[in-house]
């Protein structure tokens, strides 16, 4: 008999082989311990155990969902974390439970969307998705540069300053109208101790762009004055945070933005082939629940 549980209720140990299970034939190979999947599934990533849930045949654990709410786009958002059956158990109506549990636990919080990312050629995975209502909002691309280890001298009418986290993070509620993915947006690395913010400023002090790179060069966030775009003010910003963090490859992850995608491009990076749909659900109180006989 297959019981449904909430993440609270059980062990690490369980949630960790229900990921496990469920992710034993999935085409990017996930290697990972459990205590690095505890810190960064429950950690960074936003997922809370009371509102993820975990199906159960009799004592093994065999499926999961993670959800984590937050601010996001505006919306007070329930994000799956992941969703995952073992092979054996798919096809059994288990996924549209779990999905079911993680829409009412998102209605009972009060969110107002549901947010996801899914591999755009995992057609049958997207397809699962828009049956139950999710559609595609943005796509997801992936890009990655090697770095040369002399970085470019700004101009003199330009000087680098280091930022603290607060810095980006209040800048970041003055762009209204930017969507930053899930996993490069502030509250994602909001209690890193390893992000380098590096702001870049005119002789007059104001400030014309800056920059928040991860220690293994992931870039999540980087923003020029478009007055003063073209200047290769962006490219110092970049070069100096890798050089900060020691990174000799550095990586972005794009959510529609053809500025940002056009100057990286410029600069010399490589797309991945991967991409990814966010894709979303609008939510309201009165919004009925997926059948369990979808």
């Amino acid at each position: 008999m297959i019981t449904y549980l909430r993440c609270n209720e059980v062990s690490m140990e369980h949630i960790f082989q229900a990921f496990s299970l469920g992710f034993s034939d999935y085409s990017i190979r996930l290697t990972m311990e459990q205590d690095d999947f505890a810190a960064r599934f429950f950690g960074p990533e936003g997922n809370s155990r009371s509102h993820s849930f975990l199906a159960m045949d009799e004592d093994q654990p065999i499926g999961l969902i993670l959800g984590g709410i937050r601010q996001f786009d505006g919306y007070k958002t329930m994000r799956c974390g992941t969703l995952c059956i073992g092979p054996a158990y798919r096809g059994q109506g288990i996924s549209n439970r779990l999905l079911e549990l993680h829409k009412q636990t998102a209605i009972s919080a009060g969110c107002q969307q549901l947010w996801l990312e899914v591999i755009r050629d995992n057609h049958r995975a997207v397809q699962f998705y828009k049956k139950h209502g999710y559609q595609a909002r943005y796509t997801l691309k992936y890009y990655n540069a090697m770095l040369p280890s002399v970085s470019p001298a700004p101009s003199s009418s330009y000087a680098l300053k280091k930022l603290i986290f607060d810095d980006v993070a209040d800048f970041r509620t003055t762009l209204t109208d930017c969507h930053i993915h899930w996993q490069s947006d502030t509250p994602y690395y909001a209690n890193s101790t390893q992000e380098v913010f590096l702001g870049i400023y005119a002789v007059d002090q104001t400030r014309l762009g800056m920059i928040a790179m991860g220690a293994q060069g992931k870039i999540n966030f980087l923003w020029v004055d478009p007055k003063h775009r073209n200047q290769g003010l962006g490219r110092t910003l970049l070069h100096k945070a890798a050089e900060t963090q020691k990174a000799e490859k550095v990586y972005i992850c794009l959510s529609d933005n053809n500025s940002l995608e056009g100057f990286i491009q410029k600069v010399g990076f490589s797309k991945d082939p991967i991409e990814q749909y966010e894709m979303c659900i609008p939510l309201d109180p009165t919004t009925s629940l997926i059948s369990e006989n979808d």
